[in-house]
């Protein structure tokens, strides 16, 4: 490398847990790739299978590139396991790995190309590129070529007025630079997924940009943290029989909002905050206000039979149902 060129170092995080069975596959993978200015940060979130012995003997093999974070053992789930990963990197670039899947060779370099080209445009901001996923089942046989195809997701929306609804940023593809790092800085209790909020953050003060090619294999085995599920009339049969667990969800989202407008508000637009506010404060609306309030704002998410169970959630909760 000619002295003067600037090295673009890659972090990449890994959060483990009773991940034995496919961890050889992704770490195999990560070596495989054509992009080999990169490091591995990882985190054993508590497990009780062979995962731990299998991090320890690919960083023995690999010394200079692989960093084990020390811990207690204690278990604190994928999201807040993330984001101390996150507090342990000071690269550039950083990206989000997941220990069931298979990350194509090219993995990196289409990624790295997309936000240094987002950068030569936008100038020295917060960026979030994230790319397409091919889904397969556990031993790796075709389900889709395209998960954004597969559960209907449209990349192009990507402003807070979707964001605060449906997040539509897989972690696993993503990678951010140093600025939108720092800035997240920490996830708190009301965020539902560490890639959800990081996107939220990404829109508001930056871009969010995307590559439509698949850059991974994005594996289905039953125990996925958040899987892919086919967009069809019995996924929206299942929402109807767990309609409990649905609604929970539905106020997730709206404390999750809340939270964001806690910690940012105050440094968004005025435009971005009036969004925020209305919607962070939707049960504490009337019903009828509630349905001018999704209007209004365009706070909505894909398609015709997605915004009818999200908005009839929105509308069946309780009226008043928080008043802090």
């Amino acid at each position: 490398m000619p002295k003067n060129e600037k090295r673009y170092y890659v972090d990449i995080l890994l959060s483990t847990y009773n991940g034995g069975l496919y961890l050889d596959e992704l770490l195999n993978s990560l070596l495989e790739q054509t992009h080999k200015d990169w490091r591995l940060i990882v985190r054993d979130d508590g497990s009780s299978d062979n995962t731990v012995k299998i991090v320890k003997d690919f960083s023995a093999g690999h010394p200079d590139r692989v960093i084990l974070l020390g811990g207690d053992g204690r278990r604190l789930g994928a999201c807040r396991s993330f984001i101390k990963l996150l507090e342990a990197s000071e690269a550039d670039y950083v990206m989000f790995c997941d220990q069931d899947d298979v990350w194509l060779p090219d993995k990196i370099d289409i990624t790295l190309k997309a936000m240094q080209e987002t950068e030569s445009k936008h100038g020295d901001i917060p960026i979030l590129v994230h790319t397409d996923l091919k889904v397969v089942d556990q031993e790796k046989n075709l389900i889709s070529e395209s998960f954004w195809r597969y559960q209907h997701l449209d990349p192009h929306l990507k402003g807070l007025n979707t964001l605060l609804v449906l997040n539509n940023v897989t972690g696993c593809t993503m990678m951010i630079n140093g600025r939108l790092a720092k800035l997240v800085a920490s996830v708190p209790e009301g965020a539902i997924l560490h890639d959800w909020w990081i996107a939220l953050v990404a829109t508001a003060f930056g871009r969010v940009e995307y590559v439509s090619a698949p850059t991974m294999l994005y594996r289905q085995h039953g125990k996925n943290e958040a899987g892919a599920v086919s967009y069809s009339l019995s996924y929206f049969s299942s929402r109807v029989r767990n309609l409990g667990a649905s609604m929970d969800l539905a106020r997730r989202i709206v404390e999750q909002g809340k939270a964001f407008l806690l910690i940012y508000g105050d440094r968004i637009s005025k435009a971005d905050r009036e969004i925020v506010y209305n919607f962070s404060t939707l049960f504490q609306q009337w019903k009828i206000k509630r349905l001018f309030t999704l209007l209004r704002f365009r706070l909505k998410t894909y398609g015709f039979l997605r915004n009818l169970g999200i908005y009839t959630l929105f509308l069946l909760l309780s009226d008043k149902v928080s008043q802090d």
